[in-house]
């Protein structure tokens, strides 16, 4: 024989279980959300981080552009004074910041032409060098971390 009070009270506790089992669901579901969460707010911080990074790159890049080409000026001249000597110590350390930085130049001259390195401003006669290939280069490109963050222009043989 049933016992009413036994039934009524396994149907009360059958209740509260499937209560909890529903708050502990959903405290899991809302647990795991909140990791996501974090997780994406985590790349996505490191996303901006790094393109304010190739950012600020890219401004020491143009600068180092100016004093490579200063240095250029320079080996022309017959003397080479402290003040051009300084210059090329500024130049070596903005250098050693970038490789420092994970920055690196593309290979350009005499090396064969690839659009993901390498942006042609200019097809040119060499008898030198196989069609396809670098001729010369215009502009430095750089790699941060082994992604183009400026592509080096240079003029490509025909």
């Amino acid at each position: 024989m049933k016992n009413p009070k036994k039934e009524k009270i396994k149907k009360i506790i059958d209740k509260y279980k499937n209560e909890r089992d529903e708050y502990l669901d959903g405290w899991k579901r809302a647990k795991a959300d909140h990791l996501n969460y974090k997780k994406d707010e985590q790349k996505r911080f490191t996303s901006l981080a790094n393109a304010k990074r190739r950012e600020l790159l890219l401004k020491v890049i143009g600068i180092l552009d100016d004093f490579q080409r200063a240095e250029k000026e320079a080996q022309k001249r017959e003397e080479r004074d402290d003040l051009i000597e300084g210059f090329l110590k500024i130049k070596e350390q903005l250098e050693g910041l970038l490789f420092r930085e994970g920055v690196q130049e593309i290979k350009t001259t005499g090396e064969e032409f690839d659009p993901h390195y390498h942006e042609a401003i200019e097809n040119i006669e060499n008898q030198d060098i196989e069609s396809g290939f670098i001729a010369q280069e215009v502009q430095k490109g750089y790699l941060m971390d082994g992604e183009v963050i400026r592509p080096a222009k240079v003029k490509v043989a025909k």
